[in-house]
């Protein structure tokens, strides 16, 4: 399945920036102030609101925290039980 995609054609000024045109905008759910994450990614440019990356990362960390969390757990109470 082919995914809908949004498309503009867009030019760098001389200082090397982009204007995004309100559809895209839109579509990211972006404003004036708004935190954009930028990634080259085989050839080509990937910008993607922070505050989605952001969510995406809590989300890896929070399972790795738990296991982390447990197994840490776990060998203090071998050790408790070894000792005792």
């Amino acid at each position: 399945m082919v995914k809908e995609a949004e498309f503009a054609t867009l030019t760098l000024d001389y200082q090397g920036r982009l204007l995004l045109p309100k559809h895209i905008r839109q579509s990211l759910g972006v404003k004036p102030g708004s935190r954009l994450v930028v990634l080259v990614e085989g050839g080509r440019l990937i910008l993607e609101p922070w505050e989605k990356v952001e969510a995406e990362l809590w989300a890896e960390v929070a399972d790795i925290e738990e296991s982390l969390t447990e197994e840490l757990l776990e060998e203090r109470r071998r050790e408790a039980v070894k000792d005792a």
